[in-house]
This record gives structure tokens, sequence and C-alpha cells, in this order.
């Protein structure tokens, strides 16, 4: 009894060994599987952070576009303000015109009643009745006179009748201008509309793609963690953001401070206060504040200050991004690889890496 007990355990114990699973270690094809995967999941993590920095820059190219075209609308509004001023002005001449118009030629009627009421006999009965060769010889001249004042008269009168349908011809030009400009300005509102409709896709493209390189936001939330770390600290070394009255200490240090009190304020197109900024209208508004007076665009403000190289960097320094030389999104460098900008429709003002590759230049501007 005690032997089948003993072999049973023992038949026991091999069965529930071989049962066990055994953890073979990984073949060399399974290693090169997934290194090759890992390279593709890295080949396709870059297109997707190529095509996101792709579409941002369409939607800032996007955005200078509808800002210019806010612009130009702007400044049409101002010339058709101005040209309507003038035709009041010119109205108002006219009706002058008229009225001098019309008193000379009363004038002259009367002139003419009185001289030529008896015909060209009148002329004559003034000289028969001439007494002596010298009185004869004043009155012809009296006539030739008469005659030329008479001459002068109507020139004036037609003079200002030029005048007048100059004035009229210049009232007609002004309207049709005023038009021009009134259907000039619709076709770009119109152009405005399409242009949002195209960057409201384009944003929408944008959170999609986000999504595709969450692997990396680890790292970047790092290295903003620590940009905004060192931002606090810049910022409890300077005096408490109050608005600006007069030009306010100048540093570069300062104007990070002053320029992070905006972080999460929202895009705006033409945006140049605190209820919402463009890339340029926040830039401005922050050295404002110091007492410096930037160009109101990205075009203007490239002009601004002196040019510094990448190795030269400090904060406060503005940087500029575009194709071609031709800027069409700026912000202020921060220091840590960092600047703080407002991007674009949809977004807010916050720190990003600044080294792009659409990079163009760098300017200082502060004293």
């Amino acid at each position: 009894m005690r032997r089948a007990l003993k072999y049973f355990m023992m038949m026991f114990i091999v069965i529930a060994v071989s049962n066990k699973p055994v953890l073979a270690a990984p073949t060399s094809d399974q290693i090169q599987t997934q290194r090759e995967q890992l390279e593709a999941d890295k080949s396709n993590l870059k297109k997707a952070q190529e095509k996101r920095f792709e579409i941002e820059q369409k939607i800032e190219n996007l955005d200078v576009q509808i800002e210019d075209t806010m612009h130009e609308i702007d400044k049409n509004k101002k010339q058709m303000d101005k040209v309507q001023e003038n035709i009041k002005v010119t109205e108002e001449e006219l009706k002058q015109t008229e009225e001098e118009l019309k008193n000379e030629k009363e004038i002259f009627s009367k002139r003419m009643r009185a001289i030529y009421i008896n015909g060209t006999d009148g002329y004559l009965e003034i000289l028969f009745e001439s007494n002596g060769f010298s009185d004869f010889i004043s009155r012809v001249e009296n006539i030739k006179s008469i005659i030329e004042l008479d001459k002068k008269i109507m020139e004036n009168i037609k003079l200002k009748e030029v005048q007048l349908n100059n004035k009229k011809e210049e009232l007609n030009k002004q309207n049709d201008k005023l038009l021009a400009l009134n259907n000039e300005n619709s076709k770009k509102l119109d152009k405005l509309k399409i242009s949002k409709n195209e960057q409201d896709e384009l944003i929408k493209e944008v959170e999609r793609q986000e999504g595709l390189y969450a692997s990396v936001v680890d790292e970047s939330q790092s290295k903003l963690n620590e940009t905004l770390r060192q931002i606090q600290q810049i910022r409890n070394s300077t005096p408490k953001y109050t608005p600006s009255r007069g030009a306010a200490p100048m540093s570069g240090n300062n104007v990070v401070a002053y320029a992070s009190n905006f972080l999460g304020t929202p895009y705006s197109w033409g945006g140049t206060t605190p209820a919402g900024f463009d890339c340029s209208g926040f830039t401005q508004y922050v050295y404002k504040h110091f007492g410096i007076s930037l160009g109101r665009t990205t075009y203007d403000q490239i002009k601004n200050g002196y040019g510094v190289s990448r190795e030269e960097l400090q904060p406060g320094d503005l940087v500029f991004y575009g194709k071609g030389g031709n800027p069409t999104h700026m912000g202020i460098y921060v220091g840590n690889g960092m600047y703080i900008h407002s991007p674009r429709t949809g977004d807010v003002v916050k720190i990003s890496s600044y080294d792009r590759s659409d990079y163009i230049t760098a300017r200082r501007v502060m004293r």
C-alpha cells in the first residue's frame, strides 16, 4: 500500500512539472522584428511631427493673409471716410460756386441791359454827343474799357463754368472710387470667410495629428516645465505685474516676466490687447510696456532693432519664422531653447521650442 502511494505521488509530481510553462529566451529573429518595429514607429512618429509642423505653417500663413486683408480693409475704410469727407466739402464748394455764378450772371445782365439797351446805336450816340476831340477820345477809351470789362466778365463766367464742370466730374470720379472700394472690400470679406473655413479644417487636422506624437509629450513637457520654473524664478525677482504707466525698467528677464503674464491669452486676428493677440500684436504690446515702439506687423518688426545670431540669443530677443526670408510668425525668446508667442487661430499664448526648420533670424530691440 505504501509502495502504491509513493508511486502515485511521484507520478503526480512528474505530471505537474511537465505541465508547468517554460519561458524561453527571445530568439534573434524576434529581437530583429522588435527593432524593425521600433524603427518603423520612430519613422511614423517623425512623419507625424513633420505633417503637424507643415499644417501649423499653413495655418500661420493663412493667419498672415487674413491679417493683411484686415489691415487692407481698415486702410480702405479710412480712405472711404476721407473720400466721403471730400465729397461733402466738394458739394459745399459746388453750391457756393453756383451761387457766385448766378450772381455774376445777374450783374452781367444788368450791365448789358444798361449799355446795350439801344443796340449798337448807343455807342454812336455816346460818340456823337461828345464835346470836342478830347472828349471824343475820352469817350472812346471809356467804351473800350467797358467792352474789355464785358469780355473779362464773360471769360470769368466761362472759367467758372469750366471749374464747375470739373468739380462735378471730380465728384463723379470720387463716387466711382467709393463704389469700387466698397466692391473691393466685399470681395476681401468673401476671401476672408473662405480662408476661415480652410483654416477650420486645418485646425481639426492639427488636433488629429497631435495624438500621433503623444510619445514625445513627456520629453517636451519636461523641458517646458523647466522653462516655466525658470520664468517663475525671474518673476519672483521682478516687480508684480501692473498696467504700464510710463516705461518699466528694461532687461531681457523683465521682458520675459512681463510677457508670461499673458500665457493662455487667445489668438485673435489683428489682436493687439490682452483680450486677444496675433503674433506681432503680442510682441508689440509687451515692448510698449517698456517704452519701446515696434512696428505693427512681422514685416515691420523684422526691421526693428539689430540682428543677432542664434549663438548670441538672449531672453527678450525677437525671433522670426517663415520661408524665403518672408516672415510669417514671430515671438520672444525666453531662454532654454524656448520662446513665448501667440501661435495661430484656435490656440493661445504659450511657450514652445524655438528651434524650427523655418527659422529666419532674430532681432534685439532692447535699449
